[in-house]
């Protein structure tokens, strides 16, 4: 009898699994894929692994920038590809080492819930006083079969660049593959369906990503009609002003993921979200008794970053704590270039301050130029959302993250002591600037 048995061994799960053990809880977990779900295996790694080999191929080729002469630089592909799984293998082990580290029971192979409190693996039961699903979720198709197209969890197998590329869904993924394959040589169109790329977004935000992506040939507020051939496709879709077609070597679909729900939960009647994801309270509990659900199945934010912490409360949940799950403030990132991240909303009336990267010292020394950052207030002068298009983005949200969440006022954000020359003095001149006060904006 294991006090918890977890399905899924992706952020979600395996964060949960190691919690509990380290609570002293029996804990079992099975995997039928390998370990560390889509986000290791087929999402956020090894696409970051891409874009920092990419990032630095484009440091190389402007060397001459920073007084340094190179005579060639070349990349591929198949070389990107055989550097990733390098480092995904690494991380699975590393997770494969904390699991047997605490003790944790790995199951590799398909598992199901029969009952409450069963767990049916192939041809056998193991019982369990909780349950925790972490399932995951799949990419979605697209809704005519057309055979070949790539989704997110194929093209990290592919061993060479397409001279064509045609990106269907300009969100995080899509925009993030673009930067990918535009810098590999492809000749990369986006097809969009609202009436911008990374709709998610600042329109700002949008409309400067979609100027620095030079390369790429963005169509949005089109509808897809029909697709013909096989690599070579033929893609009709049509704006609100034109039909057209676009010839393209490869096909990639980014339109977003789908929960992966275990057929037994469903034949239980687990209680679902209009989206189609297990349905769970603010402590990760279903419908079930018994059963916690945590990450992408539940279909609500599939970070995994949102993934381990929603374990985290569910673990806390389950011995004896009082912690709740909340979504308010979860921070957005994109890997393009320049990065861009963002937390929190913005109200009617904001108050906003914004700094170029442009006029910044740190940024010169860096060669960058495009992106800015933005912060708005609310009537109380506090802090209601930061937006960065900027290098290291992803890394300076946290600061801001943290001032979002905890209701900062400007004047609080500004107390502490900035270094100079840093990228984070972007986010003080934007404070700064909610008041006019900003020293270096002209």
């Amino acid at each position: 009898m294991y006090d918890l048995f977890v399905i899924g061994a992706g952020p979600g799960g395996y964060t949960a699994a190691i919690l509990a053990a380290k609570k002293k809880l029996k804990v079992g977990i099975a995997e039928t894929d390998r370990l560390g779900g889509t986000c290791t295996n087929r999402g956020c790694i090894p696409a970051k692994t891409y874009i920092e080999s990419i990032n630095l191929y484009h440091h190389i080729r402007n060397a001459k920038r920073f007084g340094i002469e190179v005579s060639t630089a070349s990349i591929s592909l198949q070389a990107l590809n055989m550097r990733k799984d390098r480092i995904v293998s690494r991380l699975i082990k590393g997770i494969e080492l904390l699991l047997k580290t605490n003790r944790i029971d790995h199951f590799p192979q398909a598992a199901d819930v029969s009952a409450p409190g069963t767990v049916k693996l192939d041809n056998d039961t193991i019982a369990a006083k909780h349950i925790l699903i972490a399932t995951g979720s799949r990419p979605k198709p697209l809704p005519f079969e057309t055979p070949g197209l790539w989704t997110s969890d194929d093209v990290f197998t592919a061993q060479a660049c397409p001279a064509s590329l045609a990106i269907i869904g300009g969100g995080v993924i899509g925009c993030e593959m673009a930067h990918i394959f535009s810098s590999l040589g492809a000749k990369v169109t986006v097809i969009e369906a609202l009436d911008r790329i990374l709709a998610t977004e600042d329109e700002d935000v949008s409309s400067a990503l979609a100027k620095t992506m030079r390369e790429v040939d963005c169509i949005t507020s089109a509808r897809i009609t029909g697709i013909e051939g096989t690599s070579p496709y033929t893609i009709t879709a049509q704006t609100p002003d034109r039909e057209f077609t676009i010839q393209t070597e490869k096909i990639l679909t980014c339109i977003g993921r789908a929960p992966h729900i275990p057929p037994g939960l469903t034949s239980l009647g687990i209680d679902l979200t209009p989206q189609g994801g297990i349905a769970v309270d603010d402590r990760m509990q279903t419908s079930l008794p018994g059963i916690s659900a945590v990450g992408d199945v539940t279909g609500a934010y599939m970070f995994a970053y949102a993934a381990s912490k929603e374990a985290e409360v569910a673990i806390d949940h389950l011995t004896g704590g009082n912690a709740r799950m909340s979504y308010a403030n979860i921070p957005s990132i994109v890997f393009t270039d320049p990065e861009i991240a963002s937390v929190g909303t913005i109200i009617t009336g904001a108050r906003k301050g914004t700094f170029p990267v442009s006029a910044l010292g740190r940024a010169r020394t860096l060669e960058a130029n495009d992106g800015f950052a933005t912060i708005y207030t609310d009537h109380s002068n506090r802090i209601e959302r930061v937006t960065i298009m900027a290098p290291h983005a992803t890394e300076l949200i946290a600061w801001a993250s943290l001032a979002v969440d905890q209701g900062l006022t400007i004047e609080q954000f500004l107390h502490p002591h900035y270094t100079h020359p840093t990228l984070s003095e972007l986010l003080k001149e934007a404070a700064e600037d909610v008041h006019g006060l900003s020293i270096h904006k002209v």
